[in-house]
C-alpha cells in the first residue's frame, strides 16, 4: 500500500461500475472515451484511412475465420472488461461469438487489434502492456502510416515475450491461430 504524506493528493481510480454509471448519466455524450487504469481517456476522431483499415481488417478476418470453420468471429469497436479499472475499446477483436455478458472478457478473446494513426505510441506501450497483463494471447497494432502490422504473442509478466513486424500489403498470419491468415493487399 502506498502511504502518502499528510496533505498529499491521492488520485481516485474509477472502477468499471463507476465508469458505466457516468456513461449512463450522459457524462460522455458526444465524446469517445475508454477507461484505462481507472482514468477516463479521450479517443481521437477517426480519419478515413483508420476507419477503412479497421473495417476491412474485420471483414477479411471474418471471411478467413469462416473459411477455416473457426468457432470464433471478428468484431469492430468492441468494449472489453478487465476488472476492476479497465474498459478499453478495441478497434477489432477476434473472439467467441457466444458471450453472454455485457462485454467481452479476457477469456473470450483470441486476438485484439488496434489500428494506429495518431495512437501508435500508446498502442505499442500502454495498450500492449494492458493486453499482456490480462493474458490476451495475441495482439496486433496495424500502423496506418508505415503500412505494417506489429504482432505480439506469449503474454508474460505484463509484456509479450515474442514479436514481429509484417508488411500490411502481404499475408498476415496469426501465430496463436496458425490456420488464420488474411491478406492486407489493397486495404489502404
Amino acid at each position: 500500500m502506498n502511504m502518502l504524506a499528510p496533505g498529499e493528493l491521492q488520485p481516485f481510480k474509477l472502477r468499471i461500475e463507476d465508469y458505466e454509471l457516468l456513461g449512463e448519466a450522459g457524462a460522455f455524450a458526444m465524446q469517445r472515451v475508454e477507461l484505462i487504469e481507472g482514468v477516463i481517456v479521450t479517443v481521437n476522431s477517426e480519419h478515413v484511412p483508420h476507419g477503412r483499415l479497421k473495417n476491412e481488417l474485420m471483414f477479411r478476418l471474418r471471411l478467413a475465420l469462416r473459411g477455416i470453420a473457426s468457432p470464433l468471429d471478428a468484431y469492430v469497436e468492441a468494449s472489453l472488461s478487465f476488472p476492476p479499472h479497465n474498459m478499453p475499446d478495441a478497434d477489432v477483436l477476434v473472439a467467441r461469438p457466444d458471450v453472454q455478458g455485457r462485454y467481452w472478457e479476457a477469456a473470450d478473446i483470441a486476438i485484439v487489434i488496434e489500428v494506429a494513426a495518431s495512437s501508435l505510441r500508446t498502442d505499442l506501450t500502454v495498450k500492449k502492456q494492458l493486453y499482456a497483463e490480462h493474458g490476451i494471447p495475441e495482439y496486433w497494432v496495424a500502423d496506418v502510416s508505415r503500412r505494417e502490422v506489429h504482432q505480439f504473442w506469449t503474454p508474460r509478466d505484463g509484456d509479450y515475450a515474442d514479436a514481429r513486424i509484417v508488411p500490411l500489403a502481404g499475408d498476415i498470419r496469426s501465430i496463436t491461430l496458425p490456420d488464420l491468415m488474411v491478406n492486407g493487399a489493397g486495404i489502404l
